[in-house]
């Protein structure tokens, strides 16, 4: 009965708008200065249709965000809605998401888990008519494509999106056989490297890290590799770091 839902978006207010419908409340200010929402990310939980319902309001999407700004912000995102998010609402506007957007939001979705897209659900918030969309706006139409929960349309006036949200999320979690979205790019990144600098398990932790290669084209031994290093190092032999570095 219990869902965590992540919004993502590049639009503050529509964010807020939509968070606000979720939870059936105003739960998140839409005036918030945007130097605000481009440092934290805010959780708000209620009771919606009978289930405790957990909206963690995001701003992934800002524009000129830093690499460290986006890796911190999807670290924080990935506490609140620990033990991880059951969906991602991904809440663009068809007038306003090019093909740089795409890149983007698979770039933010990627620092989750490459699963991410698989528990993402678009929702369009402005008041384009269907046929419009998916005869002009190719980039928002092959998104939709690759996101495991498809498209919804936002909706005031008809708040049935809602419960065909939760139902989705229902399904994905079904089809996935997952109780939640893992993202274990925070939660067991730097464990992994840790382990393959000390030698433990090694057998086991090169079994995995070629199966993580396979993936390095979608960023996913990439950005390990990278959380590893500016995040979790603490106390490294320097030789010992420069010696994995060069032979991975």
């Amino acid at each position: 009965s219990d869902l965590r839902i992540v919004l993502i978006g590049k639009n503050g207010s529509e964010n807020s708008r939509v968070g606000n419908t979720i939870l059936h409340t105003k739960a998140f200010d839409s005036d918030v200065p945007s130097s605000y929402l481009q440092q934290h990310s805010e959780r708000i939980s209620g009771a919606v249709e009978g289930r405790h319902i957990t909206v963690i309001n995001t701003h992934l999407l800002q524009p000129n965000l830093s690499y460290y700004q986006i890796k911190d912000g999807v670290r924080e995102c990935v506490s609140l809605s620990a033990p991880g998010p059951h969906v991602i609402a991904l809440i663009l506007q068809y007038n306003d998401f090019r093909e740089n957007d795409s890149k983007t939001v698979k770039y933010v979705l990627n620092r989750f888990s490459k699963q991410a897209m698989k528990h993402t659900i678009v929702l369009t918030t402005d008041e384009q008519t269907l046929r419009y969309i998916f005869t002009r706006n190719n980039t928002i139409q092959n998104l939709i494509k690759e996101c495991g929960g498809g498209h919804l349309q936002f909706d005031t006036r008809n708040p049935g999106w809602r419960s065909e949200m939760f139902r989705r999320t229902e399904k994905i979690l079904k089809e996935e056989h997952e109780e939640f979205l893992i993202c274990n790019i925070y939660e067991d990144g730097g464990s992994r490297f840790r382990a393959l600098l000390r030698g433990d398990n090694k057998e086991k932790e090169d079994s995995d890290l070629k199966e993580s290669t396979t993936t390095l084209r979608d960023g996913g031994v990439l950005y390990y590799f990278l959380d590893f290093i500016f995040c979790k190092v603490k106390q490294s032999d320097a030789a010992q770091l420069l010696e994995f570095m060069l032979e991975y």
